[in-house]
């Protein structure tokens, strides 16, 4: 429900948030301020302060008409003019006292070493610049380009429940605005924290705020000891709480924010004002000290390769820790894509793939590319051009083509309907007769025939034994004329189901696929060669 706070008696509550304890923007949040334009106020402190920590400000607007503060709180570093303006005018109007500042002699944000009632310190501004300093610097040795960014905050789980204290306080104190409010209506810490450090960030940076943005920050603070605090919520109401049935190898967190958010709405506020003190006793400033990573959402590559050699197989064959091919067609493409795209990780994925010793001709093969934790994210035709062109120059056994960033969304077009797609093959046969034209006539007539195929001997010893369907849906027959084999050898040519076991089909695998080519001519046929020549998907679209 919504809260009943006159613009009169807004004041009185704020100074008595200040009395037990709350910094100013927990004062400013408890007060029911929930408009981001509200805290940006405190902006300009903000930068002033990191701009001294790091020795080079920002030319800022000076001009004010009023005369500054003669009175003006020591710092213990030392301010140029800009920074001083900021801070004078902070004071003047009234947006910051000398408590608010760390003080010279004793070196912590207030008069002592608690931290605020409601927030633990990191809104406080000792804590907001040194954070501030950390994140920069992460951000910074990461070596990320970005354009765009958003924060993901880790912050203590405690957070909930000494918000839910406050709420629980306030209803008893100022019962007649706060009664019917819930702890929902006030704005978190975290949020708080971020329309604070989003717009210093990006403005120091010289970067945009943007909560869709690919790149995130994610930024983690100290957490205090949650059993301490939240142990009476485990004890009330053991079910919010699922890891705390772990194996002892385990180590699940317990205290997470989903179960205590879970035990606080179980919890009713006679039962909470009983096992726990409202408003709480001012905690022990949180370390400043934070962990800082900082990662962009995964870039999708897609494109379609060619391989021409018979050696070399599609992902990197290592068996028993040894490599068996010296090469793939993944580590080809991947190589060159992360010499022009550092990442710390490639996933490669394919409609399909041939075996070691078949050959993908026409079109190519699609391809997908999900690479994590790029250092940068936007890339041109050119670049993909650029990454294209050396691949294809490193190497004469495969060839890249339509290499172009697509959305994740697109990369559902490679899996959809896997089954449903058609696929084009030439093999070379050998049967043991001469080929007749009888042979090549009744081939030809065979139309989507059915495949009753089991999982084929070569393979058994990794998939698991099944019998699966496939259709034929045409094919024939091309005699090769040679006085050395005297007929025996022809090509076939076969468009199929995806997913059929071309070799198995045409020499039957022991009568594990019924039927099969030699069932169909009543003679023994093997197999010698085989390529791919057509994947019938008209994905990636040609590049632009």
């Amino acid at each position: 429900m919504p809260l009943k706070l006159t613009d009169a008696d807004r004041p009185s509550v704020f100074e008595h948030l200040k009395e037990i304890g709350c910094c100013k923007f927990c004062a400013e949040r408890f007060s029911g301020e929930r408009y981001y334009d509200n805290y940006k106020k405190f902006e300009e402190l903000a930068a002033a302060l990191t701009d001294v920590s790091n020795g080079e400000s920002k030319p800022q607007n000076q001009e004010s008409p009023e005369e500054p503060s003669p009175k003006r709180p020591k710092l213990a570093v030392e301010v140029g003019s800009n920074e001083s303006a900021c801070i004078d005018n902070a004071c003047r109007d009234g947006l910051l006292e000398e408590n608010d500042l760390f003080n010279k002699e004793d070196g912590v944000h207030s008069k002592d070493s608690s931290g605020c009632v409601a927030c633990y310190g990191l809104l406080e501004i000792q804590h907001l610049k040194e954070s501030f300093q950390q994140i920069v610097a992460a951000v910074k040795e990461s070596g990320c380009v970005f354009s765009k960014f958003t924060f993901q905050l880790s912050v203590p789980v405690t957070l909930e429940l000494r918000h839910h204290a406050m709420v629980m306080h306030l209803k008893e104190k100022f019962r007649e605005s706060y009664k019917e409010c819930s702890d929902i209506e006030f704005v978190s810490a975290k949020e708080v924290w971020k329309y604070i450090v989003s717009p210093m960030f990006a403005d120091h940076l010289g970067v945009e705020f943007s909560a869709m943005s690919g790149f995130q920050i994610s930024v983690a603070f100290p957490s205090p000891n949650a059993e301490e605090e939240c142990g009476f919520l485990l004890t009330k109401f053991p079910e919010s709480f699922p890891n705390r049935k772990q194996k002892k190898h385990q180590s699940r967190e317990i205290f997470t924010r989903c179960a205590v958010l879970d035990a606080l709405r179980k919890i009713s506020d006679d039962d909470f004002r009983e096992l726990y003190k409202c408003p709480p006793d001012r905690p022990p400033k949180v370390e400043s000290k934070v962990e800082v990573s900082c990662v962009h959402s995964p870039i999708y590559l897609a494109g379609r390769y060619c391989k021409y050699s018979r050696l070399l197989s599609q992902t990197p064959w290592i068996l028993n820790g040894k490599r068996i091919m010296e090469a793939s067609v993944q580590e080809l493409i991947t190589d060159v894509v992360t010499k022009h795209i550092p990442n710390e990780k490639i996933m490669f994925s394919s409609s399909g793939r041939e075996d070691v010793d078949v050959r993908m001709l026409g079109r190519g093969r699609p391809f997908v590319l999900e690479i994590l934790k790029a250092k940068r994210a936007v890339f041109t035709t050119s670049d993909m051009e650029t990454i294209e062109k050396e691949i294809n120059a490193n190497t004469k056994d495969i060839r890249v083509s339509d290499l172009q960033v697509i959305s994740k969304n697109m990369t559902q077009v490679l899996k959809d309907g896997e089954e449903l797609k058609r696929k084009t093959y030439t093999a070379l046969c050998c049967i043991n007769r001469r080929l007749t034209d009888d042979d090549v006539a009744v081939v030809s007539k065979l139309k989507n025939l059915t495949l009753k195929q089991k999982t084929p001997i070569r393979v058994l010893h990794r998939r698991n034994l099944a019998e699966r369907e496939r259709t034929v849906y045409e094919m024939s027959l091309e005699p090769l004329e040679d006085a050395e084999d005297g007929g025996h050898r022809f090509c076939l040519h076969i468009t199929t189901q995806a997913g059929t076991y071309i070799k198995e089909f045409i020499h039957g695998d022991f009568g594990r696929t019924v039927p099969s080519l030699g069932s169909c001519l009543n003679a023994e046929v093997d197999i010698l060669e085989l390529d791919v020549d057509e994947i019938h998907l008209d994905w990636p679209p040609p590049r632009k």
